[in-house]
């Protein structure tokens, strides 16, 4: 693989997490052997990485190659189109390593007929940046990473409700960096008022996510410690009408019907892209049966908790035959010290 093509790559995967409904992009343009021009799309509404890179670049770009992690784009949105701007700066050359499948036209086309030399090279570390995107963008839902942390027999808490700390600091270092890679995080009220956790980020320049609340029948205590942070929005998704608050970061959402589908259609209209749950096993459960899971990143500790299965973190009502089962594929797996973290992808 192209060095200049792995930059653009790494820019790419740098800003992922902070584009919203927009994919992370990473630009290099390269002239005579010399970089002089980079770019990544920091968050939606902004200029893209192409442009960013060739603003950079200016009369040093044309003649040269400039090489993208994703196909450029052809339609006007926020901003103009990629590919306009690339023949303007007078481009010989565009490699890029995903082709963006729901572009409405063929990229490669008209920059072909303007003269320009196009290549698409493939490369799987920026297909898997992009998969969950195209799929979510065909459904017009968030991509969503469902996060847990248990024992070994599966446990996020013991049959009285006991649960800090199963896992160690080093995990919890790890799920910082999640949520600072995710537009919001969502819950349910039960772990709400459980748990009285507060969702953010503390790590240096962190982004802290918007806070969503799952609380159907309104069941909320609004002295909990999440409502005293008054620097994010939060999102409470309830059935009860009488719900109300004038808590100025807080919006009550009043759906007739708060199930999960509503609710991913919901959040993609309000601009979330990337979505991370971190909930108890009612939700976590309603999450990992739909269809707008994604990946699962599962954190074990090497403890046996036992008991009924009352806190076990996928459980249903009924029986499923094996054959229905929803099933996943390991992508990577890492030691935090004597923990263990799985990432999965749903098939």
């Amino acid at each position: 693989m192209s060095q200049y093509l792995n930059y653009a790559i790494q820019l790419a995967q740098m800003v992922e997490g902070q584009t919203g409904l927009n994919p992370p992009v990473g630009a290099v343009v390269v002239n005579r052997g010399r970089i002089v021009g980079i770019g990544a799309h920091l968050k939606k509404g902004d200029k893209h990485a192409e442009v960013q890179a060739l603003d950079m670049a200016k009369d040093n770009a044309k003649g040269g190659t400039i090489y993208i992690s994703l196909e450029p784009c052809t339609h006007f949105g926020s901003t103009p189109p990629c590919v306009n701007k690339i023949i303007e700066a007078g481009i010989n050359r565009v490699v890029y390593a995903v082709k963006d499948t729901t572009l409405p036209s063929n990229g490669d086309s008209i920059l072909q007929e303007a003269g320009i030399d196009v290549e698409f090279r493939h490369q799987p570390d920026a297909e898997n940046l992009y998969k969950d995107f195209f799929i979510t963008k065909r459904q017009s839902v968030p991509m969503v990473t469902v996060k847990v942390s248990c024992s070994l027999d599966g446990k996020q808490a013991t049959d009285t409700g006991e649960s800090k700390w199963i896992t160690n600091k080093l995990v919890k270092k790890d799920v910082f960096k999640l949520r600072h890679h995710h537009d919001a995080v969502l819950t349910g009220s039960g772990t709400l008022n459980a748990d009285n956790p507060q969702y953010t980020t503390r790590i240096e320049e962190g982004k802290n996510p918007i806070k969503v609340i799952l609380a159907q029948n309104g069941n909320i205590d609004f002295n909990l410690d999440i409502f005293k942070n008054t620097n994010t929005p939060i999102w409470i998704y309830t059935q009860n009408e009488a719900l109300v608050t004038d808590i100025e970061h807080v919006e009550i959402i009043q759906l007739t019907n708060c199930s999960v589908e509503n609710i991913m259609k919901n959040l993609y209209e309000k601009g979330i892209g990337r979505l991370l749950v971190e909930a108890g096993p009612t939700v976590t459960s309603e999450f990992l049966q739909s269809n707008y899971t994604n990946k699962l990143i599962i954190y074990y500790a090497p403890k046996i908790i036992g008991g009924s299965g009352k806190y076990q973190f996928f459980h249903t009502d009924k029986i499923i035959d094996l054959s229905e089962v929803p099933q996943f594929e390991i992508v990577d797996s890492q030691m935090l010290e004597q923990n263990l973290k799985l990432e999965l992808r749903k098939k």
